[in-house]
């Protein structure tokens, strides 16, 4: 029905809803991973294991059994929970490989969108994200395999309905960027679901049931935002108001005539120059070959490695903090509630940039596209790097917070900016293709976690030298906001034909005409 320009408000708050409940429920791996070791997932191997550095008894609540196993001998478990080295890499390979596939899918995405339209795009991963969601509600730990497909599935599903939701920031025109960081926050509250199955799951709801419940709900609201209020291929970019038909005003002096004339010639001037510098070269492959979009791909892609990284050391990090699974449940508890609050940094992130936009809006096209992005970039850089230098210089519990706080913002910034520099830089149309081709190398990229969680396992010393490395990485990153900010002054070569190069002369007339 398309109702999306009519109703754009209702349609965003359906957005919002939607990016909420389902787009990045992966990301709250923290919460799942504690009910499927509560569970017993994959616990078999340990019960071959003898009691050496790999598997430890520690203090804390205990699995869905009391006795188990070890080397025929049976062993009181009753107030101490079972650490496995080879329980904990598998379970975490899985998330490693769905976080894989669902960047690397985006590529997919992006040219199905380009080439099927939003709807029937969204009807292939709608199905894909509810299989995902049956999966993950009849795997059990006899059959564990069911847990890589389902969380492949809504991972993917989950940023596809992501990616053509954002869309819908195409119907505002001053506050598009606003939009964008407000969807992108959204989907990192969405992390929250995720907490509240644990939370159901304690008070003795039963994962199965919990996801049936979300399964349901999310065709409900999948197929309303496709059929009712998104478009069948793309949700056009509405045009500005000096770009809509105006009334007509007649000059009623000779000074008003001119100024009425040099007014609408800058206007044909400033769309004259913009339609020039797209039309120049607008193939597709000079937008992935050109420099800034090689350069920002190369930043994404260590960025969310360092952004998936902590996600999958999290549990790690708070068990070498306190033994006490009771305490590591406490601020998984806290980290899960203060992915709530991405919504009002995302915000932040937006109006930091169109703060930036508005300051170069009048500046050369180089400058105009790449200098605004680098303030809120460099302050992304910050947050990274300090994530991941607290941990190493004070090694307590009351440093959790300030880094889940700097975490908060990181994870903010690194996605409102990144997306919001796409939309800016690169054409309209060729959205879902680079989006998708980012997220592809992203995919890519962030496989390397598990590398870094198998060498946090390797020896006793080891998650520290790897939060050293993960640390001289963040550190690394500093080099974006830099180049950009030189490509930015950088003149850009332009055509002979350019509106910039012409002059341009205006006579007002001399007397009133009828």
């Amino acid at each position: 029905m398309e109702l999306c320009y009519r109703w754009r408000i209702a349609c965003t708050l359906w957005s919002c809803l939607e990016v909420v409940c389902f787009a990045g429920i992966i990301y709250g791996w923290g919460s799942l991973v504690f009910i499927l070791k509560e569970e017993g997932f994959y616990s078999e191997n340990c019960r071959d294991a003898s009691p050496s550095s790999n598997v430890s008894l520690i203090p804390g609540s205990v699995y869905n059994v009391s006795v188990i196993d070890i080397h025929n001998q049976s062993i009181d478990l009753s107030n101490r929970t079972l650490a496995c080295d080879e329980q904990e890499e598998k379970l975490n390979l899985c998330f490693s490989i769905a976080v894989g596939v669902m960047y690397s899918g985006l590529a997919i995405v992006g040219q199905l969108s380009l080439r099927l339209g939003t709807r029937i795009t969204r009807i292939i991963f709608t199905f894909l994200y509810s299989v995902g969601f049956l999966c993950i509600a009849f795997a059990t730990k006899e059959n564990p395999w069911l847990l890589l497909p389902g969380l492949s599935f809504i991972s993917i599903g989950g940023a596809t309905v992501f990616c053509t939701t954002l869309q819908v920031a195409n119907l505002y025109t001053t506050i598009q960027t606003t939009i964008v960081a407000l969807l992108s926050g959204l989907f990192d509250v969405s992390t929250i679901m995720q907490h509240l199955i644990k939370v159901a799951y304690e008070h003795g709801i039963s994962r199965k049931h919990s996801y049936l419940f979300f399964c349901g709900l999310g065709i409900v609201i999948f197929n309303v935002q496709t059929f009712v209020f998104l478009p069948k291929d793309h949700v056009r970019r509405q045009p500005c108001d000096s770009q809509k038909p105006a009334k007509s005003k007649r000059p009623t002096n000779e000074t008003d005539t001119s100024k009425a004339l040099l007014e609408k010639e800058k206007d044909v001037s400033d769309e004259s120059r913009r339609t020039v510098v797209q039309n120049a070269d607008d193939r597709l492959i000079t937008h992935i070959l050109s420099f800034g979009y090689i350069t920002h791909t190369v930043w994404m892609s260590v960025s969310v490695l360092l952004f998936v990284s902590f996600i999958g050391l999290l549990n790690t990090w708070l068990s070498t903090m306190s033994n006490d699974s009771k305490i590591v449940s406490y601020y998984l508890d806290v980290f899960a509630y203060a992915t709530m609050s991405t919504s009002v940094t995302a915000i932040i992130a937006g109006f930091a940039y169109d703060w930036q936009r508005n300051r170069f809006r009048g500046s050369a096209i180089p400058e105009r596209y790449f200098r605004p992005v680098c303030f809120p970039m460099a302050m992304c850089w910050l947050f990274g790097t300090l994530s991941y230098l607290l941990p190493l210089v004070f090694d307590s519990l009351y440093v959790v917070l300030p880094v889940f706080i700097m975490f908060t913002f990181y994870r903010s910034f690194l996605f409102a900016i990144g997306i919001a520099f796409v939309t800016e830089a690169f054409p309209v149309k060729y959205f879902g293709v680079l989006y998708g081709t980012i997220m592809f190398s992203v995919g890519a990229s962030s496989l390397l976690q598990y590398a870094f969680f198998a060498w946090s396992k390797s020896y006793d010393s080891a998650f520290t030298h790897v939060n050293i490395a993960l640390l001289t990485i963040a550190i690394l990153t500093c080099y974006q906001p830099i180049v950009l900010w030189i490509r930015g002054g950088i003149p850009k070569s332009t055509p002979d034909n350019d509106i910039n190069n012409m002059e341009l002369i205006i006579n007002p007339p001399k007397s009133e005409t009828c």
